[in-house]
C-alpha cells in the first residue's frame, strides 16, 4: 500500500503554526510558557558521557536522558575555549570577543574586569517576559557588585562567584569563593557542593509554580579540585581508570537526576525546556576521546561538547542531529520558545533551533563558527576546520605537518571524515586554507583589545 508522503512545504506550515500558536497560548495564559532549564557542567571530558561514547566507565543515564527525551546535536559547540569566556557568550547569545571577554575573569576582586555591563543576558529578556530567574553555582563573571547575578537580570541567587573552589564546606571561604544566597554569604552546611546545586534547583522547581521560571544551573563538577564523597569513591572502586573523576561525574549525573525527578513530580517535565552543554572540552587528565586537544586549546578537543535539548510537549524524542551547532544557540533559541518576539539592542549570532529540530528538511543553522583564544583561533565552515596557534597535545601524530608545527602554521581538516584532526589537508588546499584565513580576519577585525589579560598566576 503507498504511504502519502506529506509535502514539506505543508509540513513547514504546519510546524510553523503549531509554534505560532504555542506562542498565543502563552500570551493568553502566562503560565502556559514553557519553563526554561539551562545546564551546564565544567571541564569534563567528552568521553565522560555515555551520551558521546562508550566509555563505560563514565555511565550518565540522567544526563543521557535529556538526549533520548529530545534532541542530541553530534556536533555541538560552546564558543569558548575556558570558562569565562563561555558563560559570556552564553548568557548573551554573542561571541564574547565582541565585547572583550576573551579569557577568564582573573581570580583578584575588581571593579572593571566582568561580564560587560552594555550587554544584554537571556535572564534579562526573560525577566522582561515575566519570568522568575534564578542562578545557581558557578558564576565566574566577575566579583564587584555590579557584576553580581542580581544586576544581570536574575531574580535569585544561589552560589559563588569565583571561577572555582571546594566541594566541601569552608570554615574560613574567601570574598570570591563564598556561597551566597542572593547578595549575602550563608553558613556552608550543605554535604557536597553538586548535590546542593541540584537540591537547590528542585527546591525551586517546587516552589515556582505561579509563573514560568528560568534555572541557569552551572555546576562547578568537575573541575578542579578533584574532591568526591566517600560513598561514590566506594561505588567506582576497583573498575579501573580515574576513580576521583568518575565518582564526581557519577555525582554530576545524580545531581541532573535530582532536578529532572522534581520536574516530573510536580508535573511540569512536559512543558519545561531543558538544554545541557559542558563549558569547553575536557581538562587535560580527562578523557576526550575521539577528539584532539584539551581545555584551552581551538582543537575539537577544547569547543566541542556534549549539547542535547528536550522539551517533551514540542520536540521529538531520540532525534540525532549532525549540523554544527553552539551554546550561543541557547539565548534565541529559549527567547523563541517563550514567545518573545523583541530582540535585544544588540545583535545575536546564535540561531533559534526550533525550527532546525522540528523539520527534518532545513539546512544547517550554521555556515560558519569561530573561536579565538589570543593566538588560538580556528574556523569552522561547512565541514573544513582551519586552526591555528595551538601546541601540539603529548603523543598525538599528525599526517602532513611541516617543520614541527609552528603554533603560527594553519592546519586544515575535514571534520566530516576526520574528527580527530590527524590528517592535514592544508598542503593539498592552499586555496580553502587562504579563504578560511580570510574568514577569521573578516570576523575578528573589529573586535575589541581583550578587557583584561589571558595570563594569570592560577588558572581557575
Amino acid at each position: 500500500m503507498m504511504r502519502y508522503r506529506f509535502p514539506s512545504h505543508l509540513k513547514l506550515c504546519f510546524i510553523l503554526f503549531s509554534l505560532a500558536s504555542a506562542s498565543l497560548l502563552a500570551a493568553e495564559k502566562p503560565n502556559e510558557k514553557p519553563n526554561i532549564i539551562v545546564i551546564v557542567s565544567d571541564d569534563t571530558g567528552y568521553n565522560e558521557f555515555s551520551m558521546n561514547g562508550s566509555n563505560p566507565l563514565f555511565p550518565t543515564p540522567r544526563i543521557d536522558s535529556i538526549a533520548s527525551n529530545g534532541v542530541r546535536f553530534t556536533n555541538g559547540y560552546v564558543s569558548g575555549t575556558v570558562c569565562s569566556p563561555t558563560r559570556a557568550g552564553l548568557l548573551t547569545g554573542r561571541y564574547q570577543n565582541r565585547f572583550g571577554h576573551e579569557y577568564n575573569v582573573p581570580p583578584v576582586y575588581s571593579e572593571d574586569n566582568g561580564l560587560s555591563l552594555k550587554e544584554t543576558t537571556i535572564a534579562d529578556v526573560l525577566k522582561s517576559a515575566d519570568y522568575r530567574t534564578i542562578a545557581l553555582g558557578k558564576w565566574h563573571l566577575g566579583y564587584a557588585p555590579k557584576f553580581h547575578p542580581m544586576e544581570r537580570g536574575f531574580t535569585d541567587y544561589y552560589g559563588f562567584l569565583q571561577g572555582a573552589r571546594s566541594y566541601l564546606p569552608l570554615k574560613k571561604p574567601s570574598v570570591l569563593n563564598r556561597l551566597l544566597r542572593d547578595r549575602e554569604p550563608v553558613a556552608e552546611k550543605f554535604d557536597y557542593m553538586t548535590d546542593e546545586l541540584g537540591r537547590a534547583a528542585a527546591d525551586y522547581i517546587a516552589k515556582s509554580k505561579d509563573k514560568p521560571f528560568f534555572i541557569y544551573l552551572a555546576y562547578n563538577a568537575t573541575h578542579g579540585p578533584n574532591e568526591a564523597t566517600e560513598s561514590d569513591l566506594v561505588t567506582v572502586k576497583g573498575g579501573g581508570g580515574n576513580e576521583k573523576h568518575r565518582a564526581m561525574t557519577l555525582a554530576l549525573d545524580r545531581s541532573v537526576g535530582i532536578v529532572l525527578d522534581e520536574l516530573q513530580k510536580q508535573s511540569l517535565t512536559d512543558n519545561t525546556l531543558i538544554f545541557f552543554v559542558n563549558d569547553n572540552g575536557g581538562v587535560a587528565g580527562h578523557d576526550n576521546t575521539p577528539l584532539r586537544g584539551f581545555k584551552g586549546s581551538t582543537w575539537e578537543g577544547g569547543t566541542r561538547v556534549p549539547f542535547a535539548i528536550q522539551w517533551p510537549a514540542v520536540l521529538p524524542k531520540g532525534k540525532v542531529l549532525d549540523a554544527p551547532v553552539i551554546s550561543l544557540d541557547i539565548f534565541p533559541t529559549a527567547m523563541a520558545a517563550a514567545g518573545v518576539t523583541t530582540s535585544p539592542p544588540q545583535p545575536l549570532d546564535g540561531v533559534n533551533l526550533l525550527p532546525y529540530m522540528l523539520d527534518p528538511t532545513k539546512d544547517r543553522p550554521h555556515q560558519t563558527l569561530y573561536w579565538k583564544n589570543g593566538n588560538k583561533w580556528a574556523v569552522r565552515d561547512g565541514d573544513l576546520k582551519a586552526v591555528s596557534g595551538n601546541s601540539e597535545p603529548t603523543a598525538v601524530k599528525v599526517k602532513n605537518v611541516k617543520n614541527g608545527n609552528p603554533s603560527n602554521e594553519v592546519l586544515l581538516f575535514d571534520l566530516s571524515k576526520d574528527i580527530s584532526e590527524s590528517n592535514n589537508l592544508a598542503a593539498s588546499r592552499p586555496e580553502d586554507v587562504d579563504r578560511l584565513k580570510n574568514l577569521y580576519t573578516e570576523w575578528k577585525k573589529d573586535f575589541p583589545t581583550p578587557t583584561w589579560g589571558g595570563e594569570t598566576k592560577k588558572e581557575e
